[in-house]
This record gives structure tokens, sequence and C-alpha cells, in this order.
């Protein structure tokens, strides 16, 4: 097993930024309609561009809850896709009555037990 602990520069330059879109809407079949635009419309968007993921993420408890993760390399490209966003998507986010939360921040502790 091999154990890294990365400090000062080395740490900054992996350190992610992370923005987290939380939207509730007022039924399954918005959130839904929502869900699938997000599937068909970044695949195009992202494509050519660097240091960005998206994840959208599912609860099937709560479907009429969509919730998406980014991941930036760092702030310019969080900028670039933030435009992006305003430009593509919310638009539709005006037409589909939901309630929305955002978070983001800096990763500053990240630990994985993957296999």
């Amino acid at each position: 097993m091999l154990h890294f602990c990365l400090q000062g520069k080395a740490w900054e330059k992996l350190a992610m930024k992370i923005k987290i879109f939380v939207r509730t809407f007022t039924s399954n079949e918005d959130a839904e309609l929502f869900n699938s635009l997000l599937q068909t419309k970044w695949p195009d968007l992202l494509k050519g561009k660097k240091g960005a993921r998206f994840r959208l993420v599912q609860d099937k408890q709560k479907p009429h809850v969509s919730m998406v993760v980014w991941e930036f390399e760092n702030e310019k490209i969080q900028s670039d896709i933030e435009q992006l966003i305003q430009q593509e998507i919310a638009k539709f986010v005006r037409t589909l009555p939901n309630k929305e939360i955002h978070f983001q921040g800096d990763v500053t502790q990240d630990f994985a037990a993957l296999k």
C-alpha cells in the first residue's frame, strides 16, 4: 500500500474547485426533463474543454431532486463553465419551477479507498 502526503505547491496543483447545484423540482417529470436536457447538452458543450468534470447525481428515493457536482482544475475553467451554464442551461431552469441551492469551495482534503 502506498501513501502520499502533498503539501504546499504540490497540493495546490492538484487541489480542485467544487461547485454543487441542487435543484428541487415540483414534479418528478420536471426533474426528469431537466436531467435529460443536461445529459443531452453537456457532452457537446464540454467538447474541446479540459479541466472540468460534470457529474449528475440522482437519488431514487427523491426523483424530483437533481444534483450536479462540478469539479474544476482552476478558477479560469470554473468561470468559463459558469458562463456556459448562464448561456445554455439557465434559460431552461427558468421555465421549470424549482428551488436552487448552490455550494462551492476548494477541496482541502481528499481521501480515497476505491479498491
